[in-house]
């Protein structure tokens, strides 16, 4: 499975960083559920969570640019419900509709956002009553790592944001080394 990945996220799937089967493996994906992947690195967690959601489901993998989708080519050319979409497409609701996802998987979106609390407000729109929204950042814990320390948000400052936007907190996920993970259910208002 991590042969999927591009070779500089491989190499940065070691003990104290993420192992996307892992974290894939610890949520309660099922068969023709459809995800959206946002965050940074791009797709990290779209060849684990391919295997799924089976041929029923879609994962969307949402970039900033075509550069930084055209890393997944490779993976959407053998998987048909792999759908890359440019960040400006989906906010403005090009390809997926309202109500059409189950579960959202974040990473790295509050530490690398210039307003940590407006992001999650945007994709409320396209959550189904019972979705899951999945939040992995970066911890605060380790400086040499990752992002600049004041670019952070803690687990604290990340629950309020999250609470904010209509998610309510259901478990934390338990990661390795350098980020944590919550997992909220979206309550729509």
């Amino acid at each position: 499975m991590l042969q999927a990945l591009p070779r500089g996220l491989r190499s940065r799937t070691g003990s104290k960083f993420l192992n996307p089967t892992n974290v894939v493996e610890d949520l309660d994906i099922r068969p023709g559920n459809n995800i959206l992947e946002l965050g940074m690195p791009i797709g990290f967690f779209a060849p684990a969570m391919l295997n799924k959601v089976g041929e029923s489901g879609k994962v969307y993998v949402a970039g900033p640019n075509r550069e930084a989708l055209s890393k997944l080519a490779h993976l959407a050319s053998y998987h048909q419900n792999l759908v890359l979409e440019l960040l400006s497409d989906l906010l403005v609701g090009a390809t997926i509709r309202s109500g059409d996802i189950d579960i959202v998987i974040l990473t790295n979106l509050l530490s690398n956002t210039v307003k940590p609390d407006s992001f999650c407000m945007a994709i409320g729109q396209y959550l189904k009553a019972d979705s899951e929204v999945v939040l992995i950042d970066w911890d605060t814990k380790d400086v040499n790592v990752g992002p600049k320390m004041e670019h952070r948000v803690t687990k604290e400052d990340a629950l309020k944001i999250m609470n904010g936007c209509g998610m309510r907190f259901k478990r934390i996920l338990q990661l390795p080394g350098y980020h944590y993970g919550m997992v909220f259910s979206f309550e729509p208002s």
